[in-house]
């Protein structure tokens, strides 16, 4: 079961919620009503390594690519 967050359309009040797959009704604690839009959650994105991009598709500083021949 997912947590998601969500805020009250009515009061406004912003809440997380554990939300079971066949059962996607939410109430909000503040004021009771399951007028409630879903949130994007936050995520964090780290970059291992030497980097994509600039080993495999970088552009020599001249503008030419390396398959030139």
């Amino acid at each position: 079961m997912p947590i998601y967050r969500f805020r009250c359309d009515l009061c406004g009040t912003e809440f997380r919620e554990l939300v079971p797959y066949g059962n996607p009704r939410v109430r909000c604690p503040g004021c009771g009503t399951d007028r409630v839009t879903r949130l994007l959650s936050y995520f964090g994105v780290i970059y291992k390594g030497s980097g994509f991009y600039t080993t495999d598709y970088r552009r020599k500083k001249d503008g030419s690519s390396e398959s030139k021949g």
